[in-house]
């Protein structure tokens, strides 16, 4: 079973195809007066309800379409969209009040909103690399849409209104073809981005182990704290509080060149001073004094004792 997304497109694609497969039938075997009248009044002539269901199938299919468009992010957003969502309006309005004025300045309407819709989405497809396919044969399309409207231009103003209903057939068969290009183009897209499959990473936590996760956090329990000593007020009061200081910069060091050291002088051996003649003498005669004083003192012990 294919799912929604891929058949939006080729519900979208099949209506478009109906409904050009309607008008075209609705036109065969019609008289040729009747090609020169508007679409509007053409309709109203109509045997059958086959032309007016037509336009009504090709608005509803118009704006199945711009849906698909918008849900791939295709870039028609902001004019490109409006102008389709004219179109469908202003041909369904067509549709529903055949044979009046309204009808065919509402079939006008339409034909010119949809011819600048698809010159807009040339310019915005061949910018995005997804749809720049689709816009060589949506900017050969425009042009043949640009030239019908300055046909069409002509034969409504100057041109007594000769042919009208041809030159509308025929831009309003052009403009059914910028459909069908677009929804055979998204289409492609729709299924291509059906099939490519979804990459999901898986969560990096799926991959630790078990053991990491399920271990229940033990509780640790804080060290008791010794009570506080009471501190006397005189030990306090004479206890300095450190102020901090401030941060001592430290220079950065200089590159300085290598100082040689200096030549000192040999050392020369001290001069061993001269002694003088009284100290020579003195030193001579330091032992004749020492003995003579050590016999007198002899012989005073002698004479003491007798």
């Amino acid at each position: 079973m294919l799912p929604l997304r891929r058949l939006n497109p080729l519900v979208a694609g099949t209506g478009v195809l109906v409904a050009s497969i309607m008008m075209a039938v609705g036109l065969i075997g019609v008289p040729l007066d009747t090609l020169h009248l508007t679409i509007g009044r053409s309709a109203a002539l109509d045997r059958g309800p086959a032309t007016a269901l037509a336009m009504v199938l090709l608005a509803a299919s118009s704006l199945g379409l711009l849906a698909c468009l918008r849900a791939v992010r295709a870039p028609v957003s902001g004019w490109p969209e409006r102008l389709v969502a004219v179109w469908a309006a202003s041909l369904t309005g067509t549709a529903l009040l055949p044979g009046t004025v309204a009808a065919d300045i509402m079939i006008v309407v339409a034909l010119v909103a949809l011819a600048g819709a698809a010159a807009l989405m040339v310019r915005r497809f061949g910018d995005d690399e997804r749809w720049r396919p689709a816009a060589r044969p949506l900017e050969w399309l425009s042009l043949g849409a640009g030239g019908a409207l300055a046909v069409l231009t002509y034969v409504a103003l100057p041109g007594h209104r000769v042919m009208v209903g041809t030159v509308e057939w025929s831009l309003l068969g052009i403009e059914t073809a910028v459909l069908a290009v677009v929804a055979v183009h998204l289409t492609r897209i729709t299924w291509s981005l059906a099939d490519a499959p979804s990459a999901t990473p898986a969560p990096a936590v799926a991959a630790m182990p078990v053991a990491f996760t399920s271990a229940p956090a033990m509780p640790v329990a804080a060290p008791a704290m010794p009570a506080a000593t009471a501190v006397p007020a005189s030990v306090a009061a004479a206890t300095p509080v450190p102020v901090e200081s401030a941060p001592t910069v430290v220079p950065a060091p200089t590159r300085s060149r290598p100082v040689s050291p200096a030549r000192t002088p040999a050392r020369m051996p001290a001069r061993t001073p001269a002694m003088s003649a009284g100290r020579a003498l003195a030193m001579m005669l330091a032992p004749a004094m020492k003995s003579t004083s050590s016999s007198a003192g002899q012989s005073t012990r002698v004479l003491s004792r007798h």
